[in-house]
Order: structure tokens, then C-alpha cells, then sequence
């Protein structure tokens, strides 16, 4: 979607929906944002319910930290992403601590984490059923821009792995027109696996993954001569620390535009390839 198509009532519909899911038999936050607005209020006082959370030169995003009924960080996403212009509405779960398996709470924050990614494909779901727009809006308006205009193929190939299938599928349509054979995989341990099978030229690696997180995928290629000189270029939305950035071969902060995608996934590849020629 267009910025200027969000209105008032696609935004009540976006904060009736999340509030009704993440509190379900529970009692709601205690700060919501007062949608008592004119019905014609534009996009520009809209956008001051939410908090920005970009530089300036960054594709645009806005949080809304509305939390759910086991965590109260967990944020509502209005930002736009890969392509100039276009906005989606996101979940955010805004849980990557640190938190390491020998962790005395370990595994309570685990079932924390899996809540939270659950609860979050349900909310967009339920955002893409009653039409608020969501990366599968994306994804489609990715596929539109870029029929016909396949690149001349290449020979390199890029494994995406990515959770969010829409985005996914959105990233492998942007790659295929740069000429790159691409695959995808939907967790950490399938991405490996895949990794091991395909060999590929580069990861685009998402940090945010169930059963294996980014860093914990970066760790298992690197103990294995198979995989271990494969570059990874890591995206993520979160805040990592830069010492979790310097474990793979470039960052992607998400959200990001179809330039730089394209600029990192070659400055990280022919990186790669010069270092070891």
C-alpha cells in the first residue's frame, strides 16, 4: 500500500485486531493509543501515534509497543520495505536477548520466544484476512513490478532463509532479476541442511528463526568444512550487538530497499570470492 492510502480506520482495524489476539482471556495494556481521531485524518497525524524507528536516509518504520499478555515489548510494525513507496503493517516479537542454553531460566524464555513467533504469524494472518496490508501485499507487488525482467543468469546461487514466506518470496523475486538462481528455506535447521545439500555461493540469512536463530546457523556453518567459507549476509530488524554482526560476512538492517539489497549481496559475494582467490 501507498503511505497516503492509510487511513483511520485501517489503522483502528490493525490495533482492534493485534489487542484482540494478544490478550485473549487476559487483561489489555494499560496504554493503547487514542484512535478518537476525525474519520479524515491523514497519514501524517497518524503517524504520530506511532514512534519512529529509522535514521534519516532509512526506508521509513514505525513502532507501536502494544506488547501481548506474556510480554509487554512486543511491537506493532507500519514501515515500508524493498520497494520505494510500498507499506506494509508487521509484528515485531522484539525478543532477541541474549539468553544462552546454559541459562538457569533457559527454557522458560524459550517457550516465551515460541509464543511470541506464533502469536505473531496469527496476527498477520488475521491483518491479511481482513485486507490491512501485510507482506503478502508485498510479495505480490514484487511479483508484478518484476514480471519479465529476469536477469541473464549468472551461475551464482543464493539460499534465502527466512521465516516470513511472503518476504522470502519477495527477496528470491528481487534476486531472480539480478540473474541469480536462488532457493529458500523457512528455519535454522532446514537452512542448514539445505546449505549442506546446494553449497551455495552466499546466505541471505535471516536472524529471527525458530529452532536455530541466525547466530546459532552462522556457528553450525562455520564448524563444518563444507560449509564453514560460505558468506553470510545477516538481516535482521533487531539491535544486535557488533560483535554478533562480525560473526557474518555483512548486515542487512531490516527494513531495507531493493538497492541496497542488491549492493550488499554483491559487495558480500565478490568480497568473499576475492579473499579467497
Amino acid at each position: 500500500m501507498k503511505l497516503e492510502e492509510l487511513t483511520l480506520g485501517m489503522l483502528t482495524q490493525a490495533v482492534e485486531n493485534y489487542l484482540e489476539l494478544a490478550y485473549r482471556g487476559a487483561q489489555k495494556p494499560r496504554w493503547v493509543p487514542d484512535l478518537d481521531l476525525p474519520t479524515d485524518a491523514g497519514p501524517a497525524r497518524l503517524l504520530e501515534l506511532f514512534q519512529s524507528d529509522h535514521d534519516d536516509g532509512e526506508p521509513p518504520r514505525y513502532t507501536m509497543r502494544l506488547g501481548n499478555r506474556n510480554y509487554p515489548f512486543m511491537k506493532l510494525v507500519f514501515q515500508e520495505h524493498m520497494v520505494s513507496g510500498a507499506f506494509l503493517f508487521a509484528v515485531d516479537t522484539h525478543d532477541e536477548m541474549d539468553i544462552k542454553p546454559d541459562y538457569p531460566d533457559y527454557d522458560a524464555w524459550m517457550a516465551v520466544r515460541r509464543f511470541n513467533h506464533d502469536l505473531k504469524v496469527e496476527i498477520e494472518r488475521r491483518f491479511r484476512d481482513i485486507g490491512v496490508s501485510t507482506a503478502a501485499d508485498l510479495r505480490r507487488e514484487v511479483a508484478e513490478r518484476c514480471e519479465g525482467r529476469f536477469g541473464e543468469c549468472n551461475d551464482r546461487k543464493i539460499l534465502v532463509v527466512d521465516d516470513e514466506e511472503d518476504l522470502a518470496e519477495a527477496v528470491e523475486t528481487l534476486l531472480l532479476t539480478q540473474g541469480y538462481t536462488t532457493f529458500k528455506a523457512y528455519d535454522g535447521r532446514q537452512g542448514l541442511e539445505q546449505a549442506l545439500a546446494l553449497r551455495p555461493d552466499m546466505i541471505l540469512l535471516d536472524y529471527e528463526l525458530p529452532e536455530m536463530d541466525g547466530l546459532e546457523v552462522i556457528a553450525a556453518l562455520r564448524a563444518n568444512v563444507v560449509t564453514r567459507d560460505i558468506p553470510v549476509l545477516l538481516c535482521t530488524a533487531s539491535k544486535i550487538s557488533m560483535q554478533d554482526i562480525h560473526e557474518a560476512d555483512g548486515f542487512l538492517a531490516k527494513p531495507y530497499s531493493e538497492g541496497l539489497l542488491y549492493k550488499m549481496v554483491s559487495h558480500v559475494m565478490d568480497s568473499k570470492r576475492e579473499a579467497s582467490s
